[in-house]
């Protein structure tokens, strides 16, 4: 009988954990097929392990569908723009873009690029749960030097409360996001780098 018992508890504890899973992405990807835009504001922490030092930075952030617009506040007087073929890199200070083409392969250097994929993680990542609100994604192809990414799911218009990169190196960015509105009518064209006539726009 004890053993029955033990048995019984086995199977209900990793039903448990599968229903979590499940559960826990198909509020993240169902509430992403709702989303046609979303802004907000963020917190970045970054942890570079050989050094030993952590900064924090702050900013805005916006997205539509493939098209990211994240902008950094402060002394990082930065503005990136991202689509799925395109990166733009804008030095406000300087007056300074670098532009380049975008790859899986960037995603180490650039995880913010997660962000607009989020609507089919199976399909990129082997997912698993950490926590009841918690999910672990390995990529299933390489995507720069990115090892995991853990992503905090909340019940909400905008279901991503945080997501912490960690590389192989043992370096980690943590984002956490608030104040967050969607479907408020961004423009494509808010999306799109504009040089002006003073700046210096360098491609790779």
């Amino acid at each position: 009988m004890t053993i029955i018992l033990k048995a019984l508890f086995i199977v209900l504890l990793y039903l448990t954990v599968c229903y979590s899973q499940e559960d826990a992405l198909s509020i993240l990807e169902n509430a992403y097929k709702n989303i046609n835009d979303v802004s907000g504001s963020f917190t970045q922490t970054s942890y570079i392990k050989d050094l030993n030092q952590t900064k924090q930075f702050k900013g805005r952030f916006y997205i539509k569908r493939d098209k990211i617009r994240w902008q950094y506040s402060g002394k990082f007087n930065q503005v990136i723009y991202l689509d799925k073929e395109a990166l733009t890199v804008y030095d406000k200070t300087k007056k300074q873009a670098i532009q380049s083409e975008f790859k899986a392969e960037t995603y180490g250097q650039l995880p913010l690029a997660l962000l607009s994929r989020m609507a089919d993680l199976a399909k990129d990542f082997e997912v698993n749960l950490k926590s009841s609100d918690t999910l672990i994604l390995i990529p299933k192809s390489r995507m720069g030097n990115i090892k995991t990414v853990e992503v905090v799911v909340q019940n909400s218009d905008f279901p991503v409360r945080s997501i912490k990169v960690i590389d192989g190196a043992g370096n980690r960015i943590k984002i956490d996001f608030y104040n967050v509105r969607i479907n408020e009518g961004l423009s494509e064209a808010f999306f799109k780098f504009v040089p002006q006539h003073d700046d210096t726009v360098l491609k790779y």
